[in-house]
């Protein structure tokens, strides 16, 4: 439980965090009062950049409906006249806000170059045109439920953007993001929940309480790009050192584990029996399964060990400070745990969700999954990993001629 919250906090939501304290005491930004008018055009161009370099289109649009938001909000105060609250503008852009982060935050990834991207640009477009059309308008013919802030009030300061409506909108996109954030844990979709949760915050706020240069909806509007920012970040990361198949560390994640150990270690090569022939029996739809079965028996091996997808049908244990003496239980377990697996074949009419009452198929075929696993270790004398992690390889080779689905076991100078 606690790791999953962390999961969903860290580290955007205690980066708004910091930023709540800066709108709760502006004196703090004082200091850095000639350098504010900059950050927040640094911020959008710099998520610009890196959204486009990785391909995600979805937050480009987020950035530039955040960066315009934020300067539509601006102009609409500043023509309104400060103290006065806007009937039009301000309430619209306070719905349509929050509704296109949610959007953006929903709705698969199709890449720059697709028809996708084309389609969110041009809706920021056309909302940008509707704004223009609505602002001639005379403020009667404007729905009442638009700027009704009967529901909020007392909640919402006088002269804040948000209404009934967006606040509304932008709490249920919360509680829907967070939802869907605990079933598919994921950079940029915790990126956008905190995103818009800033956003919300800064639409609470009223717009003409200049401070120090530095009014608190600014803060919270350049603190949710920010926020974009380090979630791209933080997906690129992902992405180089986090296998997509298991959702297990990677092999260049394990290189730099091992690199930074200064004593002891156990390392254990854990490799899927037969996977060869599975694959071209079944199909590799059905190979992929069996590796992400397996990497979720290797999620929480036991023993201080922390698993890694090595490659193909590998995966590495690492036991930090461990020997193989204390690890070959933890490895006889978890072996004996994967033999015991009952893996069924999915059928064409297997729902993709488990239901709550299964049906029994009777037809359905289930295929027995085992692997072979070899551990060495290293003394603080040992300088080199490669050397660690080809003799855990050899030790699995023995184990696989030893006739597989066994835990064989390397100890200096001798193997057993």
């Amino acid at each position: 439980m606690l790791r999953a919250l962390t999961t969903i906090i860290v580290p955007e939501g205690l980066l708004l965090l910091v930023a709540a304290v800066f709108v709760a005491w502006p004196s703090l930004l004082a200091p850095a009062a000639g350098v504010l008018p900059f950050v927040p055009p640094i911020v959008l161009l710099t998520g610009l950049v890196l959204a486009a370099r990785f391909g995600r289109s979805a937050a480009i649009g987020a950035l530039l409906a955040i960066g315009a938001g934020g300067l539509a909000l601006g102009w609409a105060r500043a023509t309104e006249g400060v103290g006065q609250p806007t009937a039009t503008l301000q309430p619209l852009i306070a719905l349509l806000l929050p509704l296109n982060l949610v959007v953006f935050a929903l709705l698969p990834e199709r890449g720059l170059a697709s028809a996708a991207a084309v389609r969110r640009v041009a809706a920021l477009l056309l909302q940008a045109a509707l704004l223009v059309v609505i602002d001639r308008l005379p403020a009667a013919d404007i729905p009442s439920w638009v700027t009704a802030k009967t529901l909020s009030e007392g909640v919402v300061p006088l002269g804040a953007p948000a209404g009934d409506l967006a606040l509304g909108i932008g709490t249920g996109g919360v509680v829907l993001l967070a939802i869907v954030l605990a079933r598919r844990p994921a950079p940029l979709l915790r990126g956008f929940l905190w995103a818009l949760v800033a956003v919300l915050l800064a639409l609470c706020l009223p717009l003409g309480s200049q401070r120090i240069g530095a009014p608190g909806p600014a803060v919270l509007f350049t603190t949710a790009g920010l926020i974009l920012v380090v979630a791209l970040i933080e997906m690129a990361h992902a992405l180089a050192y986090r296998d997509a198949l298991t959702g297990l560390p990677s092999r260049r994640a394990l290189d730099e584990a091992i690199r930074r150990l200064s004593g002891p270690a156990a390392v254990a090569m854990v490799d899927v029996d037969h996977f060869k022939s599975l694959n071209d029996t079944y199909g590799h739809d059905v190979g992929d399964q069996v590796l992400r079965m397996i990497g979720t028996h290797l999620t929480t091996p036991g023993g201080g060990g922390r698993a890694f997808r090595y490659g193909g049908e590998e995966f590495a244990i690492l036991f930090p400070g461990g020997s193989t003496a204390a690890a070959r239980p933890v490895l006889e377990e978890l072996r004996e745990r994967v033999a015991a697996s009952a893996f069924t074949l999915r059928g064409p009419d297997r729902p993709r969700r488990r239901p709550k009452q299964p049906k029994r198929r009777r037809s359905a075929k289930q295929i027995s999954v085992t692997v072979s696993i070899g551990v060495a270790e290293r003394s603080t004398a040992d300088s080199s990993s490669a050397d660690l992690l080809r003799e855990a390889d050899e030790v699995l080779y023995r184990a696989k001629t030893r006739g597989r689905n066994r835990v064989e076991v390397a100890r200096r100078g001798r193997r057993t």
